[in-house]
């Protein structure tokens, strides 16, 4: 009995030393293959920048691995833990291949050795283009390049300059003499800017952001803006006009289907800088401009001046903005007769005047011909409320002649009056369009239907005692300009011209359920 207990020691003691030796025969296995998930980077890219990462085979599934670089081509790469990345920018040019050889080791100090080609690809130079003066040729700006105005710049008669999308064009505040960079484009010259939401055309000041990368703006008037002049109808006495700020580059003529190109999501910043004399100019401009010229998406904010600023022409506005100018957001003269749908105006409180200033009066007349008369639906116009600067004392000023057709409009927060109407001509001012439909353009109509909402002094000023407006909350306000869904937005709704350009929609103002500036306005930048 007793000698059991010491035959089972024996064996456990025994078995022991038999698993101990079996440890110490066991063999640890090498890697034997080493991947690497890509072998592409860009040229010119900095130092780090990652390519791909290793992986290894080893039947040893937990063992650990460190990598190093043998041949790192001249300290072209290096490996941080299993990562390869660039020791510094690669050219293209210089090389486009690089062999490194990268030796993988285990806990053992086993190891496995194995040489790749890395790529180089061609992202292509960076091109600076600097640009002032005549452009004489059809001409390209690519968005991979940097396009500087340097001096006031002219696309001639017969040429054509077009923009990629996702081009920005920054410019100089000054020409060094004083005055303002600036793109004209002149009367039979033709601009094609045919951006995207996602890629949009951006005109803007080199002082958009400093060395830190630090945003130095909003800041108006930093440089001059868009100017194109084309060959539509205008009330000057003769037809033809020389655009302000430019000596001898005139707009006007006879042909109210002009075609002076394309533009379509261009975004102008930050502009209104003197051209000329003592002229502060207008984010984009549109002089003798014909409707066969295509403006929608369009934006311009910030600037020292006015927005848009039509003068006389037929061309068309669709889902345009404009946002804390130092004047007037939509400006209208000497005989304009387009049409605009879609369009958005936010006055800001520091600065600025109205969202429409629109008149007809030319050489004091104010029955001029053509009469100007915007066609105008589906206008979000908001304001900042009574706290504004003191010449902002009405949101729509319509004066001087002015005919033309408002429906499908939201007023909201002017600072005194919405809608105030002066110095008429002989034209008919009404709510009754059906009475004066026959008349164009020797009428003014503006909707009853149309929601004006929260002024300080008043509605109207300078209409008949019976002019109405719809006084209700759409739900809106200075930073939302979606109406809420199913209000009075939606309600007793304008139907809209039927001639192919307006689209009939069931909502007043600019918006409806979409908010189309949300990609690519600088609201959301």
């Amino acid at each position: 009995m007793k000698i059991k207990p010491k035959i089972a020691l024996i064996f456990s003691v025994f078995s022991l030393l038999i698993v101990s030796c079996e440890d110490k025969t066991d063999s640890n296995s090498a890697p034997s293959d080493i991947t690497l998930s890509a072998n592409t980077v860009k040229e010119n890219q900095p130092a780090l920048t990652t390519v791909g990462s290793f992986s290894v085979t080893d039947q040893d599934t937990d063992d650990k691995h460190t990598f190093e670089l043998t041949n790192d081509s001249e300290g072209s790469f290096v490996v941080i833990g299993s990562a390869l990345k660039t020791g510094k920018p690669l050219d293209y040019e210089s090389a486009q291949e690089h062999e490194i050889t990268v030796l993988v080791s285990d806990s053992d100090n086993s190891s496995f050795s194995k040489s790749f080609k890395v790529m180089v690809t061609d992202e292509g130079e960076i091109f600076v283009n600097k640009i002032s003066g005549n452009i004489s040729a059809n001409t390209t700006w690519k968005k991979d390049d940097q396009n500087i105005l340097v001096g006031q710049t002219f696309v001639q008669s017969g040429v054509t300059l077009t923009i990629e999308a996702g081009t920005t064009i920054f410019s100089e505040s000054d020409d060094g003499n004083g005055l303002a960079p600036a793109l004209i484009v002149e009367q039979g010259g033709k601009l094609i800017a045919k951006g995207t939401a996602s890629q949009p055309i951006t005109f803007t000041s080199t002082l958009d952001m400093d060395a830190d990368g630090q945003a130095l703006l909003p800041l108006r008037g930093t440089w001059g803006g868009l100017i194109i002049l084309g060959r539509a109808p205008i009330s000057v006495t003769g037809g033809v006009a020389n655009v302000e700020g430019v000596e001898g580059k005139p707009y006007g003529g006879n042909d109210p289907e002009d075609n002076s190109g394309v533009l379509e999501y261009v975004r102008v910043w930050y502009g209104g800088r003197s051209i000329g004399q003592d002229n502060e100019i207008n984010g984009i401009t549109l002089a003798g401009v014909g409707r066969g010229t295509v403006v929608k998406y369009c934006e311009v904010a910030y600037n020292l001046d006015d927005g848009f600023e039509m003068f006389g022409g037929t061309v068309d506005l669709k889902y345009c903005s404009v946002i804390g100018v130092g004047d007037d957001a939509y400006d209208v003269d000497q005989g304009y007769q387009g049409r605009g749908q879609f369009l958005f105006a936010k006055v800001l409180k520091d600065d600025g005047n109205r969202a429409y200033e629109m008149d007809n009066k030319t050489n004091g007349n104010l029955d001029s011909s053509p009469r100007s008369h915007p066609v105008f639906y589906n206008a979000t116009l908001v304001g900042p409320g009574g706290d504004a600067v003191s010449n902002n004392d009405q949101m729509a000023r319509l004066r001087e002649g002015l005919g033309g057709e408002f429906g499908n409009h939201i007023v909201y927060n002017g600072k005194e009056y919405g809608v105030r109407n002066s110095d008429n001509g002989s034209e008919t001012v009404t709510q009754d369009l059906a009475s004066v439909s026959s008349l164009y353009p020797d009428y003014l109509f503006w909707s009853e239907n149309n929601v004006v909402h929260k002024m300080g002094t008043a509605l109207f000023k300078g209409f008949a005692s019976d002019f109405k407006a719809k006084d209700v909350d759409t739900g809106i306000s200075i930073d939302s300009y979606l109406p809420k869904s199913g209000g009075s937005a939606f309600e007793d709704v304008d139907t809209v011209p039927s001639d192919g350009f307006f689209e009939q929609v069931n909502f007043k103002g600019a918006f409806g359920s979409n908010d189309w500036l949300s990609t690519w306005s600088i609201l959301n930048k």
